[in-house]
């Protein structure tokens, strides 16, 4: 009997003893969501982070709702992993973060094959770089055109109108300039507001600032929100190498893609939630996508997006639809 109360007592020190070399040994995770602890992501990264102990590995999650924040903490160390969108996980991975190029994904059913794609062990190498990975990717759904007026019909209509984009993204820069477009740059706190108050044309977005931005006020009930999609925006986790186990990555990566069905319904009820939500007009689609894809294969020439990621979205939009011109032309 005495042996065995030893016994237990050994037992529930050893239990102790490793719960707190575990907590000790937690890594700082980086969440950004824009509504804090009350957003949609930092809710997953909840729910990641109770996978992860199945891993072996404890996060110990902080919020953010300031993007360049966040990715500050990061770069100075006070992070192991971060949650971030591709436009700032350019410096951690140009591969991945190529995903959101221009006019590269056209559908939510061509970004799930792509996501399922870079997340096979066959990827891993391209999914790390200069001791950086990149995790998993979450989509956070396309982009569009909010416009203030619907007479901005056509691809000459649109060149020299104002559009409202964010001051630290290059490619929104080098968009405005590939497609004639006055650009007035903007931080994240006035970005929306340029276009509320009718200082833009136009403005760069994903259906779920829809209502969070208030973007109906510069939509209007002269404008329209142009229905094709222009790029599509990720959130991404990126880790430092040396932080975690070998294969954390790799099963970290298969857990998110595993989730897109579910991680896509909030930014298709948000689509749902716009009220003037049209299609390019007859015959201007075909001029978008010429537009869009000249801007992408000039920003592929200057290192803005890597080429292997350039050549797998184009085989999965050939893929959904070969009878585009882009699939015998031989451009990308």
């Amino acid at each position: 009997m005495f042996r065995l109360l030893i016994s237990r007592y050994l037992g529930l020190i050893a239990c102790l003893l490793m719960l707190f070399a575990n907590n000790a040994q937690a890594q700082k995770f980086c969440v950004f969501d824009v509504l804090g602890v009350q957003g949609p992501f930092y809710g997953t990264m909840l729910e990641y982070s109770t996978i992860a102990r199945k891993w072996g590995v404890q996060l110990e999650l902080k919020p953010y709702t300031n993007e360049e924040k966040a990715v500050e903490d990061f770069n100075a160390g006070l992070c192991d992993v971060m949650s971030t969108t591709g436009i700032r996980a350019r410096e951690f991975n140009l591969f991945a973060s190529s995903i959101e190029a221009i006019g590269g994904v056209g559908n939510d059913a061509q970004m799930k094959s792509i996501i399922e794609t870079i997340s096979r062990p066959e990827a891993a190498k391209l999914m790390t770089q200069d001791g950086y990975e990149v995790a998993g990717i979450l989509p956070i759904g396309g982009v569009y055109l909010f416009l203030n007026d619907r007479a901005i019909n056509s691809v000459e209509k649109i060149k020299g109108k104002k559009i409202a984009i964010l001051a630290h993204d290059l490619v929104q820069l080098r968009l405005a300039e590939r497609l004639g477009f006055q650009a007035l740059a903007a931080d994240i706190d006035d970005f929306a507001q340029k276009f509320n108050q009718g200082n833009a044309d136009m403005l760069p977005a994903p259906a779920i600032a829809y209502m969070p931005l208030e973007l109906f006020k510069g939509v209007g009930n002269k404008g329209l929100v142009l229905k094709m999609p222009i790029s599509y925006l990720s959130l991404q986790v990126v880790l430092r190498n040396d932080k975690f186990p070998a294969n954390f990555g790799q099963k970290s990566r298969t857990y998110f893609a595993s989730l897109f069905d579910s991680l896509l319904k909030p930014t298709q009820t948000a689509e749902q939630e716009i009220l003037y939500f049209f299609p390019a007009p007859d015959g201007e689609y075909e001029n978008f996508q010429a537009l869009l894809r000249d801007a992408r294969v000039s920003m592929t020439k200057e290192g803005i997006y890597d080429t292997k990621m350039m050549t797998l979205l184009k085989k999965v939009r050939c893929k959904n639809d070969p009878s585009r011109s882009e699939c015998t032309d031989g451009k990308e």
